[in-house]
């Protein structure tokens, strides 16, 4: 019993002495590793540019502002000239700093998303965080606004919106000419009709009427009215009978679909509201393609994003 007493008690004081060595390893080093190294929780505020690159040592210098989506072709319609971030403390653990992202936008633009990814200074666990090699990736979310201006180029509701317009516009342009069309083709059968009824009401391949067989004369045709002589009276009697034009039911709804879609197109360049899609300025579909994609209004509006933080 004694000696396996004094077998177990120096095992037991070897563990207890190298317990705390192993705990030791594992808690965050307080002292700074060098004086390019900062605690990322210490940090309280970073404002990043564009065109610029962070700085770097055991990885290769990014940009500073990283565009992430939702993808590429709205990534590239806009960047910001700068971004600053807000330390808003941690969450469950001290080194996930929490961070407010600040940038002016066009009003078709806002921000999603946005994470500060720094650098670890000994590795991507350091708490100590090489200086100056923060960036942030952010998203670039479009509006409302945006998704009107731009929602040929990337798809989704605002691909849809611009193709039901198009059609829209297509049929209102048939049902424009269709009707002008209706209206010549009445006029003309008006006037046409009273020029024949005024010439006599003949069909142009008529032969005018001639007397019946005459009594006596020479040998052949007898009886027929000379060439020169004077025609016998007529009785325009359709003419007369014929009421004076009044427009009827089709020609009303005609000129009555020719001034609707001529109100019509000149109040949809005012408002969209009725299709519920704002009331922002409609535009047709030639002045909307031919004018360039990439060309945000000038006016910027201050945008908030939130995000975490990463070491890399």
């Amino acid at each position: 019993m004694t000696r396996i007493y004094t077998t177990i008690v120096p095992l037991l004081s070897v563990l207890l002495s190298l317990l705390p060595a192993q705990a030791q390893a594992y808690k965050p080093s307080r002292a700074p590793a060098s004086k390019d190294a900062v605690l990322l929780s210490a940090i309280q505020s970073l404002t990043f540019h564009s065109n610029r690159k962070t700085t770097h040592r055991r990885l290769p210098a990014v940009e500073q502002l990283t565009c992430i989506g939702p993808s590429k072709k709205i990534c590239a319609l806009y960047t910001p000239d700068t971004m600053r971030c807000v330390n808003q403390g941690h969450d469950y653990d001290v080194n996930d700093v929490q961070w407010t992202c600040t940038a002016h936008l066009p009003p078709e633009f806002r921000l999603g998303s946005t994470d500060v990814v720094c650098e670890g200074y000994r590795d991507k666990e350091d708490p100590w965080v090489l200086k100056g090699s923060c960036g942030v990736e952010y998203r670039l979310l479009l509006t409302e606004r945006g998704e009107q201006r731009y929602g040929e180029l990337v798809g989704g509701y605002g691909n849809v919106r611009s193709w039901l317009e198009s059609l829209w516009e297509l049929i209102s342009s048939l049902l424009f000419y269709g009707v002008l069309a209706v209206i010549f083709l009445l006029a003309y059968g008006c006037l046409a009709g009273g020029a024949r009824q005024r010439r006599g009401g003949r069909p142009w391949w008529g032969w005018g009427g001639g007397g019946g067989p005459g009594g006596g004369g020479g040998g052949g045709w007898g009886g027929w009215g000379g060439w020169n002589d004077p025609p016998p009276p007529y009785e325009y009697s359709g003419f007369r009978k014929m009421p004076p034009w009044t427009p009827g039911f089709w020609t009303g709804a005609a000129a009555g679909s020719a001034a609707a879609y001529a109100l019509g197109r000149r109040g949809g360049s005012e408002s969209r509201s009725g299709w519920g899609w704002g009331s922002d300025r409609a535009e047709s579909s030639r002045a909307r393609y031919s004018r360039p994609a990439f060309s945000p209004s000038a006016s910027t509006t201050e945008s908030t994003g939130f995000g975490g933080s990463r070491r890399r």
